[in-house]
C-alpha cells in the first residue's frame, strides 16, 4: 500500500516536472497538498528507511526538488515533512550511518528560506514600557511637531531591536557544533510555515516529537530486558521550538494528544535540567490549565428584522394619502344614511388595512375620520367647552 502510494506520486512528479511552467504543477501541487494519505505514506517511507531502502533515496531527491520549486504549495507540502527528517537526520547521526543526501536537504532549506524574501524575518522589536513613548505614554514626549530625526532618538531610547543570529555554513558537510543549531533553524522555520501547512499533519508531527523527546527512556513498569533505541540528543533551543509546535497544535486539531507530547517534553527538559526550556514548558502547562476553552473570536450578526432609526426614515408615508383638516365634520348631524357610509368605510379600511398609516396620521387635539371612499383623514378637535356643549345638544 506505502509503495504504491509513493511509486504513484515520484511518477507522476517525473512527468509533471518536465514542463514547469504549465499549469499541470498548480493542479499537482493542489492535489499532493490536499493528500493525507500521500503525507502518512511519505513520512512512513522516512521513518522507515531501512525498510524502504529503494524508494528512501527518490524521496529525499524529490523533497529537495520540491523545496526549490518557484510553486509555494509545492514548498509547503515539502514543509511538512521537516520534523520526520530532523528526526531521521539526528537517528542516523547516532547511529553512525552516512546521510549525505538527508543533511544536504536541510542544509538546502535552511539557505534557500535564508535568502528567500518569503523567509521568515530574521530580527523583532521589543519597546521599553520603562521609558515613556508616542505608543503607551505620550504625555512623556514632547507636543510640538515629531521630526523623523526625533522618531529615531526615541526609538533608540525606547526601542530594543533584537536580531536572531545569522547560523554560517562555511564547509561542505556539517560539523558536529552545527548539528542541532541547523536542526533548531530548521525547526524555526518549520514554525513559521505552520500556519498554512494543513492541519491533517498536526498529529503525526506530535507523534514525531514525541519520538525524539521519549525514545531512549525505560517506560515506568516496564521490565523488559531488551535493550531501548538509541537516545537522541537534543538541545534546549530546539526543545523551545518544539514547544512552539505544541502550542499551536493545542488549538488546531489535537489538544490531548498536544498536552500528553508537553508532559513528555517537560519531563525530558528536567532530566536534562535545561532551565530555559523548563520555564517555557511550564508556562505553556500553566496557561493551557487556567484556559479552559480555545482562544476563540465571536463575531455577532444582526439580524434583517432589527428596528433602528433608519428604518423609521426609509419607511415613508403614501403621497396619495390626503391630510384634511375640516372645522364641520364635527357638527354634522347623524342619520341612517351616514351609518350605512360608516359601517361600508368600515369595511373597507379593514380590507385595506391603513392601521400604521392612521398612528402615523394621528395628531394631539384631532379627530381621525373614515370618508365614504374608505380613506382616512385628521381633523382638529374643538376646544372642550364646545365638545361638552355638543354632548349636551344631542342629549336633549
Amino acid at each position: 500500500m506505502t509503495d504504491g502510494i509513493v511509486s504513484e506520486w515520484l511518477a507522476e512528479w517525473n512527468n509533471v516536472s518536465q514542463d514547469p511552467h504549465s499549469e499541470k504543477v498548480s493542479d499537482f501541487a493542489d492535489s499532493v497538498l490536499a493528500n493525507e494519505d500521500l503525507f502518512q505514506a511519505v513520512t512512513h517511507v522516512l521513518e522507515e528507511n531501512e525498510r524502504f531502502r529503494p524508494l528512501y533515496g527518490d524521496v529525499i531527491a524529490t523533497l529537495f526538488a520540491l523545496y526549490r520549486s518557484p510553486e509555494k504549495k509545492l514548498r509547503l507540502f515539502a514543509a511538512q515533512f521537516i520534523p520526520s527528517l530532523i528526526y531521521v537526520y539526528l537517528h542516523q547521526i547516532h547511529t553512525q550511518k552516512k546521510c549525505i543526501a538527508l543533511e544536504t536537504l536541510l542544509r538546502g532549506i535552511y539557505e534557500f528560506e535564508s535568502s528567500s524574501e518569503d523567509g521568515p524575518p530574521s530580527g523583532f522589536r521589543i519597546p521599553n514600557v520603562n521609558l515613556p513613548s508616542i505608543y503607551h505614554d505620550p504625555g512623556g514626549v514632547s507636543t510640538s511637531w515629531v521630526s523623523d530625526s526625533d522618531l529615531d532618538r526615541l526609538n533608540a531610547r525606547t526601542v530594543k531591536e533584537i536580531t536572531r543570529p545569522t547560523l554560517v555554513l562555511s564547509d561542505e558537510r556539517i560539523r558536529a557544533p552545527q548539528r542541532l543549531p541547523l536542526c533548531t533553524e530548521v525547526w524555526w522555520i518549520f514554525n513559521y510555515r505552520l500556519p498554512d501547512l494543513p492541519k491533517a499533519s498536526v498529529p503525526m508531527q506530535l507523534k514525531t516529537i514525541s519520538k525524539l523527546v521519549t525514545q531512549g527512556f525505560h517506560q515506568a513498569g516496564s521490565q523488559s530486558r531488551i535493550q531501548p533505541p538509541i537516545r537522541v540528543v537534543l538541545s534546549s533551543k530546539l526543545l523551545i521550538e518544539m514547544v512552539h509546535t505544541v502550542f499551536f497544535s493545542v488549538y488546531n486539531g489535537a489538544p490531548t494528544l498536544a498536552e500528553q507530547t508537553l508532559e513528555e517534553m517537560s519531563m525530558r527538559a528536567e532530566h536534562q535540567l535545561w532551565a530555559d526550556a523548563m520555564l517555557v514548558c511550564n508556562a505553556v502547562r500553566d496557561y493551557l490549565k487556567s484556559s479552559e476553552l480555545p482562544v476563540q473570536v465571536e463575531v455577532s450578526r444582526f439580524k434583517k428584522s432589527i428596528i433602528t432609526n433608519a428604518s423609521f426614515r426609509t419607511k415613508k408615508l403614501p403621497d396619495d394619502i390626503p391630510i384634511v383638516e375640516s372645522d364641520n365634520a364635527t357638527h354634522e348631524e347623524p342619520g341612517s344614511g351616514e351609518t350605512s357610509a360608516l359601517s361600508a368605510g368600515l369595511a373597507s379600511f379593514k380590507s385595506k388595512s391603513k392601521i400604521p398609516h392612521i398612528l402615523a396620521k394621528m395628531k394631539r387635539n384631532s379627530v381621525v375620520v373614515i370618508t365614504e371612499e374608505g380613506d382616512v383623514e385628521t381633523i382638529a378637535s374643538p376646544p372642550s367647552s364646545e365638545r361638552k356643549k355638543s354632548i349636551d345638544a344631542t342629549a336633549v
